[in-house]
This record gives C-alpha cells, sequence and structure tokens, in this order.
C-alpha cells in the first residue's frame, strides 16, 4: 500500500533502535518472529530491493503488501515492544495509535498491495515422505485411512487450517482447507489403479452444488489415466495432484502450497486440471 513520509517517520521512532535494526532483534529472532506470529518471510528476496538490515526488509514489506497485512504487522510488534519495553511503550502509545489511524484511514484497493510471501520454516520434510514411504505396507483399508489422516496433518504443517471429511446430504467431502483466502473442497483416493474421469465428474458434481467460487483438489496416490484426463476436459475447478507429486515435491523441499500455486497458475494459463510436478515450468 502507499506509505507516505510521516508514515515512515513515526514507524522509525517506534520501531528502528539504531543502525537499522527493529527493537532489539536479531537477524535469526526477526526471522523467527515473523514466521512463528505473522508467518511472513521476511528473508524473502523480494523485501531486499531496498537492501539487506532489518529495518529496511519492514519497511519494504510494508509498502509492498495490502493494508490488513501491514495492520497486522503494526500490531504485532507493537505488541512485543509492549512486553519488552513497558516503559517506552507507555511513552510512545500516542505516536502508535496516531500511525495505526494513519495506516487505518490511509484509501486502500485490492491492487495497491500484494499478499505477504508466507514463511514454511521448521519443516521437517524427510519425515512427510517418511510417512509416505510407511503408508505402502499397511493393508488397503489401512492405507485410505492413514493417508487421508496423513493429508491433514499436511495441510495443518502448512497452516492451511484443514477440516476433517463431512457430509452433505448424503454426499462425501475428504475435507477441506484454507490458502492464501480461499477455499478448497478436496477428494483423496489411495487405490491400486489409475483414476478415471468417472471420479472426477463425480467430484466435479458436487462442488457444482457449492458456491461458484469454490475450488476442489483431487488426490489420486496413483494418478489419473491419459484418457481420463483427457475426457474431463477444460472449465472445471478442479486441481488434480498425484502421489508422486506430493512425494516428488516434499523430497525437494517444496513446500505444498508453493507446488500446488504452481499447479493452479497452469490450469489458469493452459487449461490442464493435471500437470506433473517434474513438468511444472517453475520447477522442471
Amino acid at each position: 500500500m502507499k506509505i507516505k513520509r510521516q508514515d515512515i517517520q513515526l514507524f522509525d521512532r517506534l520501531f528502528e533502535s539504531s543502525g537499522g535494526y527493529i527493537l532489539d532483534f536479531s537477524n535469526p529472532t526477526l526471522t523467527e518472529f515473523f514466521d512463528e506470529e505473522l508467518n511472513i518471510d521476511i528473508d524473502n528476496e523480494i523485501y531486499k530491493e531496498d537492501g539487506n538490515s532489518k529495518a529496511k526488509r519492514v519497511r519494504c514489506l510494508m509498502r509492498k503488501s495490502d493494508q490488513e497485512t501491514v495492520i497486522r504487522v503494526l500490531k504485532s510488534l507493537w505488541a512485543y515492544k509492549q512486553l519488552t519495553f513497558p516503559a517506552a511503550a507507555l511513552r510512545d502509545q500516542a505516536d502508535f495509535y496516531n500511525l495505526l489511524d494513519r495506516i487505518t484511514a490511509a484509501q486502500s484497493h485490492e491492487a495497491d498491495g500484494l499478499r505477504p510471501i508466507q514463511a514454511y520454516a521448521g519443516i521437517d520434510y524427510a519425515a512427510l515422505t517418511a510417512e509416505m514411504e510407511a503408508m505402502k505396507l499397511l493393508p488397503p483399508q489401512q492405507r485410505g485411512y492413514r493417508f487421508e489422516v496423513w493429508l491433514k496433518e499436511l495441510f495443518a504443517v502448512f497452516r492451511l487450517e484443514p477440516r476433517e471429511a463431512f457430509r452433505n446430504r448424503g454426499e462425501q467431502i475428504d475435507g477441506s482447507f484454507r490458502m492464501e483466502g480461499d477455499y478448497y473442497l478436496l477428494e483423496a483416493k489411495w487405490q491400486q489403479s489409475l483414476t478415471p474421469a468417472a471420479d472426477l465428474h463425480v467430484f466435479d458434481g458436487k462442488l457444482r452444488q457449492k458456491a461458484r467460487w469454490t475450488r476442489g483438489v483431487f488426490i489420486s496416490w496413483m494418478g489419473y489415466t491419459e484418457d481420463g484426463i483427457q475426457a474431463f476436459g477444460r472449465g472445471h475447478s478442479i486441481i488434480c495432484v498425484s502421489g508422486a507429486d506430493l512425494f516428488y515435491s516434499l523430497s525437494d523441499r517444496i513446500p505444498f502450497p508453493v507446488m500446488l500455486n504452481a499447479k493452479i497458475r497452469e490450469a489458469s494459463e493452459s487449461g490442464r486440471h493435471f500437470v506433473e510436478y517434474h513438468q511444472l515450468r517453475e520447477f522442471s
């Protein structure tokens, strides 16, 4: 969003200690704070446009982000200052609320700022892929159940707010999750054969009964028949993911949301609902 000079002056007075520092944060603790409190990757190159100091990265984040994100950042930093430097926070309270009022009152449009770059620090990719290998040794019924549980764990690890399976008037939905403000319904299949077009059409029928902005993610352990993908056609709000996509992307330490976003972009640009991980342009 558009940050005015007076806003930056107030921000520096409140949070910049000296020489590009933000309060008492070191580089590692600033990274940890933005990861754990805000789920923002403050070390991403997009925030180093003006320099690599802590203050310059945070100012760049504010300039590039949407209004909601800027307010979240300010409130989180202020809460930290109140906890760590209570006397200074009490003295500077009027300046903080002045800055918050200015940012809140600023005219903002969706195009004025980007959603923040999410942080995915501390992910145990080896454990996720090891569990996938272990699932192969289970009996068929246990495999299917464990696959759904593992998917919920996967979504939780990447902070996608998963919800377990539910029923709507007799139809089974395997779950749902939220990514970057959008909601996705989930269909998960662990079976020994490739998924045909018929299964995709059934899931598509469920989606068409929901709000038109609802998206679907179909995850098939074995993948999809080529004829089935062709027969399914285009123009559906479904992204297809295979077990191989999950295994190879996690083995390469690619966060699930990053891989899914690459598939969404491919579907938007080419109309193809299923593009294998190694064929996605971001990773090929």
